[in-house]
């Protein structure tokens, strides 16, 4: 351990508890905001053994000392516990690990030491610091280890111990990358926890089985005491002479009759699990349950960039708080951001790149990134989603067609008028990135600025002039970010976009996910299922679950053409009904070669009692054959089911059981979106305004009253579908969506 500080301000001071507190309430903010956080819940604190980490760790025992029910996101704290990340870079730094994880210890909460794996990433190089992305690789094991132990522990919030000074260092290592404005943000306070993609329950995942528990943590039903409150409120709001029953139907939370729908919808909205099918019959079919969709996973916090290295250092003195000092981070060499902090420690640098000048760059960026989200928020409000269908991941998208306001400076100036055009723009593929997020199978997204390019096919009245329109009029099908959209007219109303994953192309290797051999021994006779399976992400949309106990692995990739029609002739005649109506419902066209499918190796007879592999296939069972067979041969796979559509071959439930989940695609922008029930401008969950209890009066008076919702319900349907915009609505910054 070390207490030698040499960059210790003589007049900085420690951090007192309560400041922490407030920085944790001000960071650490409820992810579902209409969740009752009544379960307690451990958090997760990354500690590296140095000053910040160290402080961050001493001021989180002593806020949970002095606060016991402090909360961080959407539950009250149930204890702490680090995460050592043991790199093994230097031969010493495993004896340093395991140091700084007793001295966690002694501080008050458990730890734990954890070392990275380098050997399936080193390949030719001998050392990790010879790999040329070095940096990025150590990130991204790190995170992964991060995520993984969170997800076990089943800590929904990482504490990191990023402070003023790595904000400063990260904003000018990106300024001389030549990042925009969005990067020059600097890190965020809140945000998922990165390089987890395919961690069940790390990235987007988690909160359906939380769901399932008998006490959740993330508790979507209002408790009793709150359900009488809503009660009582409302009785007050209705019980009053029946004379003037009208007058308090249009004064109450000052709304018209134009707005009855929305004032009749409850204010919390169905949560996302619930969107898509029930169980229903459609023209004699019956339609598949629900596909669940997923969301959760684990979000990182960093309580410290508000406050500087220097204060750190003074509250690990001022209470006696032993820290490592790691050799590598002095190394300019070894990493880009040790060359930062050599640069900036050893050398006097102009003044508009020291540290004030740097952090006041990226207080402007992430105010003017605020103020951008803030206008495509609004704009995202009077776009319309309708039918999103997790079965195929498939959605019908209706984008505001309004042309936007013109000042009359603007007609006057040519060049006034294309600066107001290219800032709508931006906030147009601020909002067409976010829908696109619904469907998409990238994990990264085009930037902003090549989806710039793209708006005018949404948005025609963005175009620049210099840009020729016809181009634009009919609309046209179009790929982008991996998704297709396609132009859809329904009436005389404008045109909607149908949104789903793009054809796969015959050049790249198709998503594909293997699952385990059976590997347990036979027990007279009788085969055993595949022990331990995990949620596996297929395609980046699908979380598959699969157990089974062929002799063959079942192999999870597209719905191939070649194979529709042996997989139609193996079902029952209800079942081939059932499969042409689910088809034409919720994959039409060339979205169904995008379903997920489970296919054998190679075919089987499932009716029979017991099967055994071909002779020389490779078995777990005989060390001396290999456990890998060859490339894949789909002329040999058999198709066995389909489980969006809950669709398999007869006899597959004796050997196979599996569940299918829809990846997290975005609470947000699903309650912001208006739809075509609660109408343009709604806000989603927001839109509606409060549950409205049962009114008293006659029968005559309750019927009179429902007639007037329904004519007023079908007012604001027609609104809704020809897209008309609100005179209402106050302007925006930008003028986006005002007629």
């Amino acid at each position: 351990m070390s207490t030698i500080h040499n960059v210790l301000h003589p007049g900085a001071r420690p951090i007192a508890v309560s400041e922490f507190i407030d920085a944790v309430r001000a960071t650490c903010k409820p992810r579902f905001p209409q969740a009752r956080g009544i379960r307690r819940r451990p958090v997760a604190i990354a500690v590296s053994g140095g000053v910040d980490s160290m402080a961050l760790a001493f001021l989180c025992f002593q806020s949970r000392k002095s606060n016991p029910d402090i909360m961080i996101a959407d539950n009250p704290v149930s204890g702490f516990r680090g995460f050592i990340i043991d790199h093994g870079l230097r031969a010493a730094s495993a004896g340093e690990a395991n140091a700084t994880c007793a001295a966690v210890k002694k501080i008050g909460f458990p730890a734990e030491v954890h070392r990275l794996r380098w050997t399936s990433i080193l390949g030719s190089y001998g050392h990790p610091s010879e790999l040329p992305n070095f940096e990025t690789v150590a990130r991204t094991l790190r995170y992964r280890k991060l995520g993984a132990m969170c997800a076990i522990r089943r800590a929904g919030s990482l504490l990191l111990a990023h402070h003023e000074d790595d904000q400063y260092e990260t904003v000018l290592m990106r300024l001389l990358q030549g990042h925009g404005s969005r990067g020059l943000q600097g890190m965020k306070e809140a945000c998922n926890i990165p390089e987890c993609q395919g961690l069940f329950g790390a990235h987007g995942s988690g909160f359906v089985d939380d769901q399932r528990l008998s006490e959740p943590f993330y508790n979507m039903k209002p408790t009793r005491s709150e359900r009488n409150r809503i009660r009582s409120q409302l009785r007050s709001h209705f019980d009053g002479p029946p004379d003037h029953a009208e007058t308090q139907e249009a004064s109450v939370a000052g709304i018209s009759e134009f707005d009855a729908e929305t004032f009749y919808l409850p204010k919390i909205q169905k949560p996302i699990v619930d969107i898509g099918f029930r169980t229903k019959q459609d023209k004699g079919v019956e339609l598949p349950q629900n596909v669940e969709v997923e969301d959760g996973g684990i979000m990182i916090y960093r309580p410290l960039l508000e406050f500087s290295k220097d204060r750190l250092i003074a509250t690990c003195l001022e209470n006696n708080i032993p820290w490592f000092d790691d050799a590598t981070n002095r190394d300019p060499t070894l990493t880009m951001r040790n060359a930062i902090r050599h640069m900036y420690k050893g050398y006097t640098l102009p003044e508009a790149l020291q540290k004030p000048a740097i952090l006041a760059l990226a207080k402007r960026c992430r105010r003017r990134v605020q103020i951008q989200e803030a206008e495509a928020k609004r704009l995202l409000a009077r776009v319309i989603v309708h039918d999103l269908i997790p079965h195929s991941g498939m959605v019908t998208v209706h984008f505001p067609q309004s042309a936007p306001r013109q000042a009359e400076r603007d007609l006057r100036s040519p060049e006034r008028r294309r600066a107001r055009i290219l800032k709508q723009r931006e906030i147009a593929a601020i909002v067409m990135r976010k829908i696109l997020e619904l469907v998409t199978p990238e994990s990264e997204l085009t930037p902003l600025v090549n989806l710039e390019n793209l708006v005018p096919r949404l948005f025609p009245s963005l175009a620049l002039p210099e840009e020729a329109t016809a181009i634009y009029h009919p609309p046209k099908a179009f790929n982008v970010c991996g998704v297709h959209l396609v132009p859809t007219q329904s009436g005389s109303g404008p045109p909607g976009w149908l949104l789903s994953r793009a054809p796969y192309q015959s050049t790249l290797p198709l998503p594909r996910v293997r699952t385990q051999y059976w590997a347990v021994k036979p027990a007279d006779g009788v085969r055993g299922m595949t022990p331990h399976p995990l949620w596996q992400l297929w395609d980046n949309r699908f979380w598959i679950w699969i157990r089974h106990r062929l002799p063959y692995r079942v192999v999870v990739q597209p719905f191939l053409l070649e194979h529709a029609k042996p997989f139609r002739e193996s079902l029952a005649p209800a079942d081939r009904r059932r499969l042409a109506a689910l088809l034409a419902r919720c994959a039409p066209a060339k979205v169904r070669y995008t379903l997920p499918a489970l296919y054998l190796e190679e075919p089987l007879d499932l009716g029979s009692p017991e099967f055994a592999p071909r002779p020389g296939y490779p078995c777990p069972e005989d060390p001396t054959r290999s456990l890998h067979p060859g490339v894949l041969d789909p002329a040999r796979m058999q198709l066995i089911a389909l489980p969006s559509l809950h669709l398999s071959v007869p006899h597959v439930d004796r050997w196979l059981t599996y569940e299918v989940r829809y990846r997290h695609p975005g609470r947000e922008t699903l309650e912001t979106a208006g739809t075509f029930r609660r109408g343009i401008g709604s806000g989603g969950g927001g839109g509606g305004r409060a549950v409205v209890g049962r009114r008293r009066g006659s029968p005559s008076r309750q019927r009179a009253r429902r007639a007037r919702l329904k004519r007023a319900m079908a007012a604001q349907e027609i609104e809704s579908r020809q897209c008309n915009i609100s005179q209402a609505e106050p302007p925006t910054l930008y003028g986006i969506g005002v007629s």
